[in-house]
């Protein structure tokens, strides 16, 4: 059944399924759409007739593009607490799909980004195909990697904080190499994958992973990691001027045009959203998952009145004039950093 909370929900045999249906906006969660997976989550982890779950798209270009920023900038905006609620119930969902006791599968063809890549995190079952391109890109916009970020990436060393800082986007060649995904699947062989699971007597996760596995395919060749030495040498730096002082002064001539394209993106971010995004991949690396998510949720309460997020999605999404006028004044920031540091 469709729902006009942009998902469609159907239970096939003993498969729940929840596709994300926003296609005009490449599935960009909204609130509607987080309560209604919310919803079913609490209806089928504890009904015995349902022995798994799968989370795909109705979209053939993204899995789901992130978190609806115009919602938060809008309610900011009229002075409500409306993207508060969405973070907290955001959060509660992501928590709910890792503890459900039945193996959640996610399906990612096409986009994975931001809040779509936390949503897919929380999830058991990693699949991704050749057209899925993955990214935390929240500095572009002023704001930080979340939804999980901070342990997940941090999890990735040094390449962990080049995906937080920069944002670059990555080939599911590179998460695979990353173990951000569990297998590749061709795209062309999703449906036929899900009928198999559909049609199948037991939905245990060993069985679920057997019958994946008679899909996978070996993709081309991860890129990111022809890249991992030149990243570990610029990124292992402890502070954010060390790193792009050693972006500058690059002289090898294989990495140089690397190094002066990830410099020019660098300092298109605002220094906010880099320090802070550094530093929550620093401390993360000692935090549990629990941990790591309150401390984002601590942030994101103050973040839309203290960062940059609000001018950065004026700039980017409303006025599109992309011409943001970061923050100067970083006292704010600074107790901020404290405030990480204890």
């Amino acid at each position: 059944m469709s729902d006009e909370n942009n998902l469609a929900i159907s239970l096939q045999r003993s498969l729940g399924i929840i596709s994300l249906d926003r296609i005009s906006h490449l599935n960009a969660l909204t609130l509607p759409m987080i309560q209604g997976i919310q919803s079913q989550l609490d209806e089928w982890c504890h009904d015995p007739k349902v022995q798994a779950i799968l989370i795909n798209s109705n979209s053939p270009k993204a899995f789901c593009a992130g978190g609806d920023i115009r919602y938060l900038y809008d309610s900011y905006k009229a002075g409500n607490t409306g993207y508060q609620e969405y973070f907290a119930t955001e959060y509660a969902m992501l928590s709910s799909l890792r503890n459900c006791p039945k193996p959640v599968i996610v399906l990612m063809d096409g986009y994975v980004l931001g809040g779509g890549f936390g949503l897919a995190q929380a999830c058991h079952i990693k699949v991704s195909s050749e057209k899925s391109r993955f990214a935390m890109p929240e500095t572009a916009i002023g704001f930080f990697p979340d939804v999980g970020a901070t342990h997940f990436l941090s999890r990735l060393d040094e390449i962990g904080v080049y995906l937080a800082l920069t944002g670059e986007q990555i080939s599911s060649s590179d998460a695979l190499y990353l173990d951000l995904v569990d297998y590749h699947v061709p795209s062309e062989r999703f449906a036929e994958l899900q009928a198999v699971l559909i049609a199948a007597s037991a939905l245990t996760s060993t069985e679920i992973r057997k019958m994946i596995s008679a899909f996978i395919t070996h993709p081309v060749e991860s890129e990111l990691q022809k890249r991992a030495n030149h990243i570990h040498k610029h990124f292992a730096y402890q502070n954010l001027d060390e790193i792009e002082q050693s972006l500058a002064h690059e002289t090898d001539s294989t990495d140089q045009a690397w190094a002066d394209k990830t410099l020019a993106i660098l300092q298109q971010r605002p220094l906010m959203a880099k320090q802070v995004s550094l530093k929550l991949q620093q401390v993360g690396q000692n935090l549990s998952l629990e941990k790591s998510m309150q401390l984002e949720r601590d942030l994101q309460d103050i973040w839309l009145e203290q960062g940059d997020f609000i001018e950065g999605v004026r700039a980017l999404i409303i006025d599109k004039d992309k011409k943001p006028q970061w923050q100067t004044d970083h006292s704010k920031f600074e107790k901020i950093l404290q405030k990480l540091s204890s």
